[in-house]
């Protein structure tokens, strides 16, 4: 008697204690919410990292969204400091550069010869369709990409980014 009163208390904990409900599903986020909270904050971990966003500059009368800062030219990325201009057009920006080397091969092989990686001291790796010397080259050059369906941009790319 005694041993299926017990085996009828565990069934009962088993079947009681092991369901998800709201609250569980609550208190998880509100844990999750502040962890994510400290995080941004530089609390309890390394601050989440965001990308600068571009600005829009006006130069020589013509207006591009663009960006400043100095750069340097990682190994087997195609980029010199002879054949990076002063504007360049970034289709891509990655932490890894294992990304940002198949992006500039899938330029490269739809028509995209030049496309190069610079990144910065982060480092941030950059991914170059096209490499002006004025902003008015520039500037078609970043009408050019946004046409191409071949490439797959998200917000705010493309851009400039200016050596």
């Amino acid at each position: 008697m005694k041993q299926i009163f017990l085996a009828a208390i565990a069934v009962a904990l088993l079947a009681t204690g092991c369901k998800t409900n709201e609250a569980n599903y609550r208190a998880a986020y509100e844990v999750a919410k502040n962890k994510q909270t400290q995080a941004e904050d530089g609390i309890g971990g390394a601050p989440v990292q965001r990308f600068e966003q571009p600005k829009p500059h006006t130069v020589d009368g013509v207006t591009l969204m663009m960006r400043s800062e100095p750069i340097a030219y990682p190994k087997d990325g195609g980029a010199t400091r002879d054949n990076v201009k002063t504007y360049n057009v970034v289709v891509g920006q990655f932490r890894q550069i294992f990304n940002a080397r198949q992006m500039r091969q899938r330029l490269m092989d739809n028509g995209y010869p030049d496309a190069m990686i610079v990144q910065n001291r982060e480092p941030v790796y950059y991914v170059i369709a096209l490499s002006c010397a004025t902003p008015a080259e520039a500037a078609q050059a970043i009408e050019r990409v946004k046409g191409d369906a071949r490439i797959a941009l998200r917000s705010p790319l493309p851009y400039i980014l200016k050596k």
